[in-house]
């Protein structure tokens, strides 16, 4: 009798031990579950601020954090023309700056300065309209994505859940947003030109420009590209472009809000931001 107590209270000891690990099991278990849901909603309200700051006028364009500007194979050549310095044999020394800037009437030159700014409007106005359609898109992204290391991102960087997100969907967030940004591109006019106009003439123009022969000399008489040291470009993919540049715009504001839900109380709108973030204090 004395041997089946015994037993009995082993089994007894057995019995509840592997109940409280069950039950620390399944507690951690929800814990892990309430911190990738508490990450996803500081995406989730990263998403909404992003796009009620970009998605409006002048979102893109009076933001210098993430105003697009031209590319930066045409912004290198644009330097390397303004950079020269070229004494001509019928009308004395010119500067690339005058070139791009006032233009060069006895050359058939004219200012491409403008003509610049006009792109660069319409670069930004085209990201500003597509914006008004990246919500959906990014919370299909982030209702699809399943973090794995949520403890690990919770206590990270204050910028670790963003990185996850873009490391984890940016490949078909852009292909997602890209027939927007397209849309955008060949709809936003400036004046009467779409963007996508506006960007060909601009290549077409500055090419002339590199291809217009100076007299330097009784005999020399070579172009302003070959002086500068520079090819003519061809057009590339203007909406592939400010695509890439667009969603670059919105992941640094959703990377701005989740580190300010981290770092500011009053930024856990939610209770399980308050509940999940709340471990950070």
């Amino acid at each position: 009798m004395k041997h089946l107590t015994t037993l009995s209270l082993i089994l007894s000891i057995l019995y509840l031990t592997s109940c409280d690990f069950l039950n620390d099991a399944i507690e951690e278990q929800e814990n892990t579950i309430d911190i990738a849901e508490g990450l996803k909603e500081a995406l989730r309200v990263g998403t909404d601020t992003a796009t009620s700051k970009l998605a409006v006028l002048d979102g893109y364009l009076k933001d210098e954090a993430v105003k697009i500007l031209l590319p930066d194979e045409l912004e290198s050549q644009i330097a390397a023309l303004k950079a020269i310095e070229i004494n001509t044999f019928l009308i004395g020394t010119i500067t690339g700056e005058q070139i791009y800037n006032q233009g060069i009437p006895l050359l058939g030159i004219s200012s491409l300065a403008g003509k610049e700014q006009e792109l660069i409007l319409g670069l930004n106005r085209a990201a500003e309209e597509a914006a008004k359609e990246a919500g959906p898109i990014f919370f299909d992204a982030i209702r699809g994505i399943t973090i794995t290391d949520a403890e690990n991102i919770l206590y990270g960087s204050d910028t670790a859940a963003t990185a996850y997100l873009v490391d984890n969907t940016y490949q078909s967030l852009f292909n997602t947003f890209e027939p927007k940004v397209d849309n955008a591109v060949n709809s936003v006019t400036i004046g009467n030109r779409t963007v996508e106009e506006l960007y060909g003439n601009f290549i077409s123009e500055y090419n002339n420009i590199l291809n217009t022969s100076v007299q330097i000399s009784l005999l020399e008489n070579p172009t302003l590209g070959s002086i500068a040291g520079i090819q003519t470009i061809e057009e590339s993919d203007i909406s592939a472009y400010a695509t890439g540049k667009g969603l670059d715009g919105l992941f640094l504001k959703v990377q701005d809000e989740e580190a300010n839900i981290r770092n500011n109380v009053n930024a856990r709108v939610t209770s399980i931001l308050e509940e999940v973030f709340g471990l950070l204090d």
